[in-house]
Protein backbone atom coordinates (compact mmCIF):
# COMPACT_ATOMS: atom_id res chain seq x y z
CA UNK A 1 0.00 0.00 0.00
CA UNK A 2 1.25 3.49 -0.50
CA UNK A 3 0.48 6.21 2.04
CA UNK A 4 -1.09 9.52 1.25
CA UNK A 5 -0.31 11.43 4.58
CA UNK A 6 2.23 14.28 4.50
CA UNK A 7 5.74 14.24 5.45
CA UNK A 8 4.24 16.32 8.44
CA UNK A 9 1.69 14.06 9.06
CA UNK A 10 4.06 10.88 8.75
CA UNK A 11 6.47 12.22 11.55
CA UNK A 12 3.65 12.92 14.02
CA UNK A 13 2.02 9.16 13.16
CA UNK A 14 5.78 7.77 13.93
CA UNK A 15 5.69 10.47 16.90
CA UNK A 16 2.73 8.31 18.11
CA UNK A 17 3.77 4.50 16.70
CA UNK A 18 7.01 4.48 19.15
CA UNK A 19 4.82 5.00 22.75
CA UNK A 20 2.41 2.93 21.49
CA UNK A 21 5.08 -0.07 21.16
CA UNK A 22 6.19 0.57 24.21
CA UNK A 23 3.17 0.57 25.64
CA UNK A 24 1.83 -2.76 24.94
CA UNK A 25 4.72 -4.67 23.97
CA UNK A 26 5.88 -6.02 20.55
CA UNK A 27 9.78 -5.22 19.18
CA UNK A 28 10.91 -1.93 17.33
CA UNK A 29 10.37 -3.90 14.21
CA UNK A 30 8.84 -2.78 10.64
CA UNK A 31 5.81 -5.19 11.13
CA UNK A 32 4.99 -3.38 14.51
CA UNK A 33 6.03 0.11 12.85
CA UNK A 34 3.33 -0.94 9.70
CA UNK A 35 0.62 -2.35 12.22
CA UNK A 36 0.36 0.91 14.99
CA UNK A 37 0.95 3.37 11.63
CA UNK A 38 -2.02 1.58 9.89
CA UNK A 39 -4.26 1.98 12.99
CA UNK A 40 -3.36 5.39 14.33
CA UNK A 41 -4.02 6.75 10.78
CA UNK A 42 -6.58 5.21 10.30
CA UNK A 43 -6.65 3.89 6.85
CA UNK A 44 -7.11 0.30 7.80
CA UNK A 45 -10.61 -0.52 9.84
CA UNK A 46 -10.27 -4.34 9.92
CA UNK A 47 -6.98 -4.14 12.05
CA UNK A 48 -8.04 -1.31 14.08
CA UNK A 49 -10.89 -3.65 15.11
CA UNK A 50 -8.35 -6.43 15.20
CA UNK A 51 -6.28 -4.37 17.52
CA UNK A 52 -8.97 -2.97 20.01
CA UNK A 53 -10.46 -6.34 20.44
CA UNK A 54 -7.16 -7.70 21.50
CA UNK A 55 -6.43 -4.92 23.62
CA UNK A 56 -9.64 -5.45 25.38
CA UNK A 57 -8.41 -9.24 25.98
CA UNK A 58 -4.88 -8.04 27.68
CA UNK A 59 -2.88 -4.79 27.91
CA UNK A 60 -0.35 -6.25 26.06
CA UNK A 61 0.16 -7.72 22.49
CA UNK A 62 2.97 -10.12 21.64
CA UNK A 63 5.33 -9.71 18.82
CA UNK A 64 3.66 -13.15 17.35
CA UNK A 65 0.32 -11.46 16.97
CA UNK A 66 1.59 -8.02 16.04
CA UNK A 67 3.14 -10.54 13.09
CA UNK A 68 -0.06 -12.08 12.56
CA UNK A 69 -2.03 -8.98 12.32
CA UNK A 70 0.67 -7.52 9.88
CA UNK A 71 0.05 -10.56 7.74
CA UNK A 72 -3.93 -10.95 7.59
CA UNK A 73 -4.40 -7.34 7.50
CA UNK A 74 -1.83 -5.72 5.30
CA UNK A 75 -0.01 -8.32 3.23
CA UNK A 76 -2.72 -10.15 2.61
CA UNK A 77 -4.49 -7.09 1.75
CA UNK A 78 -1.68 -5.87 -0.51
CA UNK A 79 -1.92 -9.93 -2.48
CA UNK A 80 -6.13 -9.55 -2.59
CA UNK A 81 -5.85 -6.23 -4.40
CA UNK A 82 -3.74 -7.55 -6.94
CA UNK A 83 -6.08 -10.60 -7.48
CA UNK A 84 -8.73 -8.02 -7.98
CA UNK A 85 -6.78 -6.03 -10.50
CA UNK A 86 -6.38 -9.17 -12.45
CA UNK A 87 -10.04 -9.62 -12.22
CA UNK A 88 -10.57 -6.67 -13.89
CA UNK A 89 -7.98 -7.19 -16.66
CA UNK A 90 -10.18 -10.22 -17.68
CA UNK A 91 -13.23 -7.84 -17.13
CA UNK A 92 -11.91 -5.80 -19.38
CA UNK A 93 -10.36 -8.24 -21.88
CA UNK A 94 -14.68 -9.46 -21.92
CA UNK A 95 -15.81 -6.29 -22.74
CA UNK A 96 -13.45 -6.23 -25.57
CA UNK A 97 -14.39 -9.32 -26.96
CA UNK A 98 -18.22 -8.17 -26.79
CA UNK A 99 -17.04 -4.91 -28.91
CA UNK A 100 -14.87 -7.35 -31.31
CA UNK A 101 -17.84 -9.53 -31.79
CA UNK A 102 -20.45 -6.78 -31.83
CA UNK A 103 -18.11 -4.90 -34.94
CA UNK A 104 -17.85 -8.54 -36.24
CA UNK A 105 -21.82 -9.14 -36.64
CA UNK A 106 -22.11 -5.44 -38.10
CA UNK A 107 -19.73 -6.24 -40.54
CA UNK A 108 -21.18 -8.92 -41.93
CA UNK A 109 -24.41 -7.20 -42.10
CA UNK A 110 -23.45 -4.74 -43.60
CA UNK A 111 -21.88 -7.36 -46.61
CA UNK A 112 -25.03 -8.49 -46.78
CA UNK A 113 -26.89 -5.57 -47.56
CA UNK A 114 -24.17 -4.76 -50.14
CA UNK A 115 -24.33 -8.07 -51.79
CA UNK A 116 -28.21 -8.09 -51.90
CA UNK A 117 -28.24 -4.55 -53.32
CA UNK A 118 -25.73 -5.28 -56.20
CA UNK A 119 -28.22 -8.57 -56.91
CA UNK A 120 -31.36 -5.62 -56.98
CA UNK A 121 -29.47 -3.22 -59.50
CA UNK A 122 -30.25 -5.58 -62.19
CA UNK A 123 -33.50 -5.42 -61.79
CA UNK A 124 -33.92 -1.70 -61.56
CA UNK A 125 -36.46 0.37 -63.99
CA UNK A 126 -37.15 3.09 -62.24
CA UNK A 127 -35.21 6.18 -60.51
CA UNK A 128 -37.84 5.51 -57.35
CA UNK A 129 -36.74 2.18 -57.02
CA UNK A 130 -32.85 3.21 -57.28
CA UNK A 131 -33.45 5.75 -54.87
CA UNK A 132 -34.82 3.36 -52.13
CA UNK A 133 -32.02 1.32 -53.04
CA UNK A 134 -29.43 4.06 -52.86
CA UNK A 135 -31.39 5.02 -49.20
CA UNK A 136 -30.74 1.28 -48.25
CA UNK A 137 -27.23 1.73 -48.91
CA UNK A 138 -27.02 5.35 -46.97
CA UNK A 139 -28.15 3.78 -43.78
CA UNK A 140 -26.71 0.56 -43.95
CA UNK A 141 -23.13 2.36 -44.04
CA UNK A 142 -24.15 4.57 -41.53
CA UNK A 143 -24.97 1.96 -38.96
CA UNK A 144 -21.51 0.16 -40.36
CA UNK A 145 -19.29 3.12 -39.34
CA UNK A 146 -21.62 3.67 -35.73
CA UNK A 147 -20.34 0.36 -35.24
CA UNK A 148 -16.84 1.18 -36.45
CA UNK A 149 -16.57 3.99 -34.72
CA UNK A 150 -17.78 2.83 -31.31
CA UNK A 151 -15.49 -0.22 -31.58
CA UNK A 152 -12.21 2.45 -31.70
CA UNK A 153 -14.11 4.62 -28.51
CA UNK A 154 -13.86 1.36 -26.83
CA UNK A 155 -11.02 0.63 -27.99
CA UNK A 156 -9.66 3.36 -26.66
CA UNK A 157 -11.07 3.91 -23.36
CA UNK A 158 -9.66 0.23 -22.63
CA UNK A 159 -6.31 0.61 -23.84
CA UNK A 160 -5.99 3.81 -21.10
CA UNK A 161 -7.49 1.15 -18.53
CA UNK A 162 -5.45 -1.71 -19.59
CA UNK A 163 -2.40 0.53 -18.97
CA UNK A 164 -3.45 2.20 -15.96
CA UNK A 165 -4.22 -1.55 -14.32
CA UNK A 166 -0.83 -2.61 -15.80
CA UNK A 167 0.57 -0.37 -14.12
CA UNK A 168 -0.83 -0.68 -10.80
CA UNK A 169 -0.70 -4.69 -10.56
CA UNK A 170 3.29 -3.90 -11.62
CA UNK A 171 3.30 -1.58 -8.22
CA UNK A 172 1.95 -4.27 -6.12
CA UNK A 173 3.72 -7.38 -7.28
CA UNK A 174 6.59 -4.96 -6.95
CA UNK A 175 6.08 -4.29 -3.44
CA UNK A 176 5.02 -8.05 -2.47
CA UNK A 177 8.47 -9.09 -3.57
CA UNK A 178 10.51 -6.28 -1.77
CA UNK A 179 11.72 -5.82 1.56
CA UNK A 180 10.79 -1.98 2.42
CA UNK A 181 13.91 -1.63 4.92
CA UNK A 182 17.06 -2.69 2.53
CA UNK A 183 15.10 -2.02 -1.24
CA UNK A 184 16.03 -5.43 -1.31
CA UNK A 185 14.13 -8.48 -2.66
CA UNK A 186 12.11 -10.63 -0.24
CA UNK A 187 11.93 -14.12 0.27
CA UNK A 188 9.26 -14.24 -2.16
CA UNK A 189 11.09 -12.06 -4.72
CA UNK A 190 13.78 -14.18 -4.52
CA UNK A 191 12.59 -17.22 -5.34
CA UNK A 192 10.16 -15.53 -7.95
CA UNK A 193 13.37 -14.10 -9.73
CA UNK A 194 15.42 -17.35 -10.04
CA UNK A 195 12.11 -18.97 -11.28
CA UNK A 196 12.58 -16.91 -13.75
CA UNK A 197 16.21 -16.78 -14.45
CA UNK A 198 16.12 -20.75 -14.55
CA UNK A 199 13.52 -20.28 -17.10
CA UNK A 200 15.14 -18.85 -19.37
CA UNK A 201 18.02 -20.99 -18.93
CA UNK A 202 17.65 -24.10 -16.62
CA UNK A 203 21.56 -24.63 -17.16
CA UNK A 204 22.04 -21.55 -15.30
CA UNK A 205 23.10 -23.03 -11.70
CA UNK A 206 25.55 -24.75 -13.44
CA UNK A 207 27.85 -21.41 -13.31
CA UNK A 208 26.68 -19.97 -10.72
CA UNK A 209 27.76 -18.90 -7.00
CA UNK A 210 26.28 -18.17 -3.84
CA UNK A 211 26.90 -15.81 -1.01
CA UNK A 212 25.17 -16.47 2.03
CA UNK A 213 25.56 -12.84 4.28
CA UNK A 214 24.89 -12.22 8.31
CA UNK A 215 25.66 -9.04 10.10
CA UNK A 216 27.97 -10.29 13.38
CA UNK A 217 26.57 -9.40 16.64
CA UNK A 218 23.19 -8.16 15.54
CA UNK A 219 20.86 -9.27 18.88
CA UNK A 220 23.88 -7.34 20.36
CA UNK A 221 23.73 -3.97 18.15
CA UNK A 222 19.84 -4.37 18.70
CA UNK A 223 19.95 -4.59 22.58
CA UNK A 224 22.44 -2.36 23.44
CA UNK A 225 21.68 0.82 20.84
CA UNK A 226 18.23 0.21 20.29
CA UNK A 227 15.88 -1.33 17.13
CA UNK A 228 15.91 1.77 15.38
CA UNK A 229 19.78 1.81 14.95
CA UNK A 230 19.54 -1.83 14.17
CA UNK A 231 16.97 -0.50 11.27
CA UNK A 232 20.17 1.59 10.49
CA UNK A 233 22.66 -1.31 10.21
CA UNK A 234 20.34 -3.28 8.09
CA UNK A 235 19.35 -0.53 5.96
CA UNK A 236 23.71 0.30 5.32
CA UNK A 237 24.03 -3.40 4.23
CA UNK A 238 21.37 -3.51 1.84
CA UNK A 239 22.94 -0.52 0.23
CA UNK A 240 26.19 -2.07 0.33
CA UNK A 241 24.92 -5.27 -1.00
CA UNK A 242 23.27 -3.15 -3.71
CA UNK A 243 26.59 -1.53 -5.01
CA UNK A 244 28.13 -4.67 -5.10
CA UNK A 245 25.99 -6.51 -7.01
CA UNK A 246 24.92 -5.77 -11.08
CA UNK A 247 23.32 -6.87 -14.34
CA UNK A 248 21.58 -10.63 -13.24
CA UNK A 249 22.66 -10.81 -9.92
CA UNK A 250 19.95 -11.10 -7.58
CA UNK A 251 20.08 -10.44 -4.05
CA UNK A 252 17.51 -10.74 -1.17
CA UNK A 253 17.30 -10.30 2.52
CA UNK A 254 16.18 -13.92 3.87
CA UNK A 255 14.72 -12.11 6.92
CA UNK A 256 16.33 -10.75 10.71
CA UNK A 257 20.22 -9.85 9.80
CA UNK A 258 20.85 -12.45 6.94
CA UNK A 259 20.92 -12.27 2.98
CA UNK A 260 21.97 -13.62 0.10
CA UNK A 261 23.17 -13.34 -3.12
CA UNK A 262 22.79 -15.57 -6.68
CA UNK A 263 25.26 -14.72 -9.08
CA UNK A 264 25.12 -16.07 -12.25
CA UNK A 265 28.22 -16.90 -14.40
CA UNK A 266 30.36 -16.43 -11.55
CA UNK A 267 32.93 -18.80 -10.32
CA UNK A 268 33.51 -19.87 -7.08
CA UNK A 269 37.07 -17.84 -6.84
CA UNK A 270 34.59 -14.64 -8.53
CA UNK A 271 32.35 -15.04 -5.93
CA UNK A 272 35.17 -15.16 -2.82
CA UNK A 273 36.46 -11.95 -4.49
CA UNK A 274 33.22 -10.32 -4.17
CA UNK A 275 32.41 -11.00 -0.95
CA UNK A 276 35.67 -10.10 0.67
CA UNK A 277 34.98 -6.81 -1.21
CA UNK A 278 31.66 -6.66 0.52
CA UNK A 279 32.87 -7.37 4.02
CA UNK A 280 35.78 -4.77 3.81
CA UNK A 281 33.63 -2.18 2.62
CA UNK A 282 30.97 -2.86 5.54
CA UNK A 283 33.53 -3.70 7.96
CA UNK A 284 34.54 0.54 7.35
CA UNK A 285 31.58 1.97 7.59
CA UNK A 286 30.73 4.23 10.38
CA UNK A 287 26.88 4.55 11.36
CA UNK A 288 25.25 7.25 13.28
CA UNK A 289 23.52 6.63 16.20
CA UNK A 290 20.03 8.45 15.67
CA UNK A 291 19.55 11.53 17.33
CA UNK A 292 23.31 11.39 18.16
CA UNK A 293 26.24 12.36 16.27
CA UNK A 294 28.42 9.47 17.59
CA UNK A 295 29.16 6.94 14.94
CA UNK A 296 29.23 3.21 15.98
CA UNK A 297 32.77 2.36 14.99
CA UNK A 298 32.99 -0.89 13.54
CA UNK A 299 29.70 -3.49 12.45
CA UNK A 300 31.20 -6.26 10.71
CA UNK A 301 29.80 -8.90 8.67
CA UNK A 302 30.06 -12.63 8.34
CA UNK A 303 29.98 -14.52 4.60
CA UNK A 304 29.72 -18.04 3.04
CA UNK A 305 30.69 -18.83 -0.34
CA UNK A 306 29.76 -22.02 -2.15
CA UNK A 307 29.04 -22.85 -5.93
CA UNK A 308 26.22 -25.40 -6.93
CA UNK A 309 27.57 -28.77 -7.85
CA UNK A 310 26.49 -31.25 -10.52
CA UNK A 311 22.40 -32.06 -10.13
CA UNK A 312 22.42 -29.88 -7.01
CA UNK A 313 19.88 -28.01 -6.31
CA UNK A 314 19.55 -24.51 -4.84
CA UNK A 315 18.39 -25.41 -1.47
CA UNK A 316 21.33 -27.82 -0.84
CA UNK A 317 23.70 -24.97 -2.28
CA UNK A 318 22.08 -22.35 -0.18
CA UNK A 319 22.66 -25.40 3.10
CA UNK A 320 25.94 -25.78 1.77
CA UNK A 321 26.72 -21.96 1.51
CA UNK A 322 25.35 -21.15 5.03
CA UNK A 323 27.71 -23.59 6.55
CA UNK A 324 30.20 -21.88 5.21
CA UNK A 325 28.53 -18.87 6.54
CA UNK A 326 27.92 -20.51 10.38
CA UNK A 327 31.91 -21.40 9.87
CA UNK A 328 33.25 -18.17 9.59
CA UNK A 329 31.01 -17.33 12.42
CA UNK A 330 33.09 -20.13 14.62
CA UNK A 331 36.40 -19.02 13.08
CA UNK A 332 36.04 -15.15 14.92
CA UNK A 333 33.36 -14.18 12.30
CA UNK A 334 34.36 -10.50 10.18
CA UNK A 335 35.94 -13.29 7.56
CA UNK A 336 34.47 -14.71 4.18
CA UNK A 337 34.65 -18.61 4.27
CA UNK A 338 34.04 -20.94 1.21
CA UNK A 339 32.07 -24.08 0.80
CA UNK A 340 34.03 -27.10 0.03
Amino acid sequence: MRYAESSTKSAELLRLVLPRIAQHGGHYSPTSYSVWYEYLSGVNPALARAVDTELVARPEIEQPTIDRFYFEHIQCRDVQQSEQLQAAMVSLMGKLLAAATASSEGAGEYSRTLEKSVGELGNITDTNALQKLLASLVDATTTARTAAESLRSELSQSQSEMQSLRQRLGTLEGAAMQDPLTGLLNRRGFDAALGQLLAENSQQLTSASLLMLDIDYFKRVNDTYGHLFGDQVLTAAGKIILNAVKGRDIAARLGGEEFVVLLPDTPRHGAATLAEQIREVFSRSRIKRPGSDKVLDQVTISIGVASPSGGESVEQAIDRADKALYRAKSEGRNRVCVAD
